[in-house]
């Protein structure tokens, strides 16, 4: 049982550095490049994340895979 709250743990982690990273990504994306008017920081970041929200299992797994690479 500790065994899995270390999981659970480790990929509530994973996933909140992710999110901090994109973040931090779209502010400076919007700050230095020219991006289309539909790139809007923080919209454009939650309409990514509802990409793969809405995905379903697949979507969810997807970035749980992603948020496991970001270590």
């Amino acid at each position: 049982m500790k065994n899995m709250a270390n999981v659970i743990g480790d990929v509530a982690h994973a996933l909140v550095t992710l999110f901090k990273g994109l973040v931090v990504v779209s502010i400076f994306a919007g700050i230095v490049f020219t991006v289309p008017a539909s790139f809007k920081g923080f919209a454009g970041l939650s309409e990514f994340v509802g990409l793969f929200l809405n995905g379903g299992l697949a979507g969810l797994l997807t970035l749980l895979l992603l948020a496991s690479w970001m270590k």
